[in-house]
C-alpha cells in the first residue's frame, strides 16, 4: 500500500468516526440529554479508546437497594386490627398426573381450535402478513 493510499484511507476513518459521532450527538440532542450528560459520555467514550484505557468489571448501578427512610406513625395514628389470618398449611393438588390438566382436551374441541387456528393463518398470509 502506498502512501497516499493510507493516507486517503486514514482519512476515509477519520471521517466516518467524526460523522458517527456527530450522528451520535445528534441522537442524544433528539433524545433530550442535558449537555453536562453529553460532555460526560463523550469523555467517557473518549477516555476508552484511549491506549491507556484498562478494562474493569462492570457493576450495574441498577442492582444497588435503594432504600428510602419510611415515614414513622405515632401509635395514635395507627389503626389497631388483630384480625390477621396466616395460612396453616401449604395445600397441594393431589392429583396423580404428571401435566397440567388444561392440557388434556377433547379430541373434538383440539381439533376445532386447531381448524380456528389454521384458518386465521391462512387468513393473515392471504393479506400478506408473515405467518409466526
Amino acid at each position: 500500500m502506498t502512501e497516499k493510499e493510507r493516507a486517503k484511507t486514514d482519512e476515509v476513518l477519520k471521517a466516518k468516526v467524526a460523522k458517527r459521532e456527530e450522528d451520535a450527538r445528534k441522537k442524544l440532542e433528539d433524545q433530550g440529554t442535558s449537555l453536562e450528560e453529553q460532555v460526560r459520555r463523550i469523555k467517557d467514550i473518549e477516555a476508552i479508546e484511549s491506549d491507556s484505557f484498562v478494562p474493569q468489571a462492570f457493576k450495574s448501578s441498577r442492582d444497588e437497594i435503594k432504600v428510602e427512610p419510611a415515614e414513622i406513625k405515632q401509635e395514635s395514628e395507627m389503626p389497631v386490627s388483630l384480625d390477621v389470618s396466616f395460612p396453616v398449611s401449604i395445600v397441594y393438588n393431589d392429583s396423580d398426573t404428571l401435566a397440567h390438566p388444561s392440557l388434556f382436551l377433547d379430541k373434538e374441541k383440539a381439533e376445532e381450535l386447531w381448524i380456528s387456528r389454521l384458518i386465521s393463518l391462512r387468513q393473515e398470509r392471504l393479506m400478506g402478513s408473515p405467518v409466526t
